[in-house]
């Protein structure tokens, strides 16, 4: 009696053993396509140029996190190491409105540093929370406005820098919305 339960016993782990085996044979397979694929990557990465308006500590902060949560799904590995690929490219968007106002700001002032008025009209009033995404979606730059008020009724005003007329006033035109030139809000009779 005791020789079939050994018998059996035996058995088990054999099968046990069997399945062991097989798992370390695919995890073995896995660390192989990792380290093909970490190879990969490190040369495409020696390849790419470096990107001078960022610096080198902000750049391995944006890689980092990518290599720390790797999946182990060799599925979704693939469509990682795709958007791992191109780490450079979202961080470019982000980043260029900042670099422009960085680079205005040191830049010296060419043009007069004054600032005007530009007169809108519109059909009713709308609040300010409401009018910002508005002109945000005529694709201008509130941040280069310094004030929005109405001025009188049916008309809203854009107080900005001299500068940045020429650009409002031919982003308005594209959408053939009219700015008044010209008017004074404090003129009781608007033409």
């Amino acid at each position: 009696m005791e020789t079939t339960l050994d018998f059996t016993q035996y058995q088990h782990r054999a099968k046990e053993e069997r399945a062991q085996f097989s798992d370390l044979a695919t995890v073995h397979a896995e660390i192989r396509k990792l380290q093909q694929e970490n190879s990969f990557l490190q040369k495409q990465l020696a390849l790419k140029p470096s990107i001078t308006d960022v610096p080198s500590s902000s750049s391995e902060r944006t890689t980092s996190p990518t290599v720390s949560f790797l999946p182990h799904n060799p599925s979704i590995l693939s469509k990682h190491s795709l958007e791992r690929n191109n780490v450079y490219s979202p961080l470019s968007k982000v980043v260029k409105p900042s670099l422009t106002a960085i680079v205005r700001q040191f830049s010296s002032p060419a043009e007069s540093t004054g600032s005007q008025l530009i007169h809108v009209p519109v059909r009713r009033r709308l609040s300010l929370q409401q009018l910002r995404p508005n002109i945000c979606r005529l694709h201008n730059n509130t941040r280069r406005m310094l004030d929005i008020h109405y001025s009188n009724r049916n008309l809203v005003s854009f107080l900005i820098h001299i500068g940045y007329e020429t650009e409002l006033c031919s982003q308005l035109s594209k959408f053939n919305i009219t700015v008044r030139d010209g008017l004074h809000p404090l003129d009781l009779v608007l033409t």
